[in-house]
């Protein structure tokens, strides 16, 4: 959307794309205004308030190039964000009743090793086959689909070129990733952690394409911790679009897009007051314009999804509490020997899984493990609640737990 075009432009939602927006379009002279129904911008980049405050959405900043080109663009450079810190272990994987454990690095000859003394020489070498391909993927991708504002299948059949569509083509044509790791990889723990990478974007392995692979050589690339969680990223890019001229309200929910000539016009506030617009950016759920909750009008501007065809949900917990028994980094996967049904429970039987993988960001923590007292936790999952919860850790809970007791 260009500012040359549109004087005045709404955003609705202070998420990081709505926060981005507005940056990009003020840095070209817009008189932009976001309105965010919260009382701090984030969105699902959100802080709670336990302990210091706990991340409560994403968890990792991976691929830095993104911000640096979003930064350069609107005159400012990634110094201007909260200082990053690199991790060496990507992730800690455990099995239930299995004792082995594995760490991944972002140090590839170790990773390499770690595999070789986890699931056999063998393994390693499909590890370094597999991360081959991944990296040969992601160079095909990543100007004609990651860096591209609208792809479609006939721009990148046109930009990626004979050798491109030859490496795709070498996945195996409308490959699984899951079908694609059962070639790379022999051990099924090893199939079971690279397919995590599929509910990255809500997806099952068993459903999302092979070219998935390619998040490898995104977590290769470098994996950061931010000072101050990042919930601070969300607060600097405010920040920084503030400082560029655009106008931040919280506390300010949209009730209504408003539709003049067949054209957004502006917004309506929760109070009544009215917003008048050249254009407005939507950067809030997709399925409240579909359902008409802004507006009969706007749901015209996005087609229906099928729910057959939704993504993936999960459960999280956000705790302030004591740990034992598992040493934590800071990102932990802890997986169920039987993987299909939790995909099966999902997408055939909508329901949420009897037996889940569970994720936990132990947000005081680094590479060493090392942390003593009460700690902050935000643990994710797919597994059906029950009455006590489904992770064995005791503490303060930010929701109901029978089974919690202080430190």
């Amino acid at each position: 959307m260009a500012a040359e075009r549109s004087d005045r432009i709404v955003v609705v939602g202070a998420g990081i794309g709505g926060l981005v927006s507005a940056l990009l379009l003020a840095s070209q002279g817009a008189q932009v205004t976001v309105v965010e129904a919260a009382e701090a911008p984030g969105g699902k980049m959100r802080r709670l308030p336990l302990g210091e405050g706990i991340d409560g959405g994403p968890t990792v900043f991976t691929m830095r190039w993104v911000f640096e080109q979003i930064l350069e663009q609107a005159g400012f450079t990634l110094a201007d964000l909260p200082r990053l810190a690199p991790l060496g272990v990507l992730a800690r994987h455990a099995w239930r009743g299995h004792a082995p454990r594995l760490d991944l690095h972002a140090d590839h000859r170790r990773s390499t090793e770690a595999i070789a003394e986890f699931a056999g020489p063998e393994e390693a070498r499909r590890f370094q086959a597999f991360c081959a391909q991944a990296r040969e993927v992601y160079r095909r991708l990543e100007g004609p689909y990651i860096r591209s504002g609208r792809p479609s299948m006939w721009s990148m059949g046109r930009d990626l070129g004979p050798r491109g569509l030859a490496t795709l083509m070498g996945l195996g044509p409308f490959s699984s990733l899951w079908r694609s790791l059962g070639r790379h990889f022999h051990d099924p723990r090893l199939q079971q952690l690279f397919g995590r990478y599929a509910t990255y974007c809500g997806a099952s392995p068993w459903q999302a394409p092979a070219t998935l692979m390619l998040v490898a050589q995104v977590e290769l690339d470098g994996v950061w911790s931010v000072e101050g969680g990042m919930h601070a990223v969300a607060q600097r890019f405010a920040d920084l679009a503030r400082r560029r001229g655009a106008t931040l309200r919280y506390a300010s929910r949209c009730e209504r897009v408003l539709v003049s000539g067949g054209r957004a016009s502006g917004v309506r506030l929760e109070n009544g007051e009215e917003i008048a617009a050249d254009a407005v950016v939507f950067n809030g759920d997709p399925q409240a314009l579909v359902q008409g909750l802004l507006g009969e009008a706007s749901t015209r501007a996005v087609p229906p999804l099928p729910r057959e065809q939704r993504s993936l949900s999960a459960v999280t917990w956000a705790i302030h509490g004591c740990t034992a028994g598992f040493p934590l980094v800071r990102h932990n996967v802890f997986f169920d020997d039987d993987y299909a049904s939790e995909f099966d429970d999902v997408f055939r039987a909508r329901q949420l899984p009897e037996r889940g993988t569970v994720y936990v960001c132990a947000q005081d923590r680094g590479d060493s493990g090392v942390h003593e007292g009460a700690e902050r936790l935000l643990c994710w999952s797919t597994r059906r609640p029950r009455a006590t919860s489904a992770i064995s850790m005791p503490g303060r809970w930010a929701h109901a737990n029978d089974g919690a007791r202080p430190c």
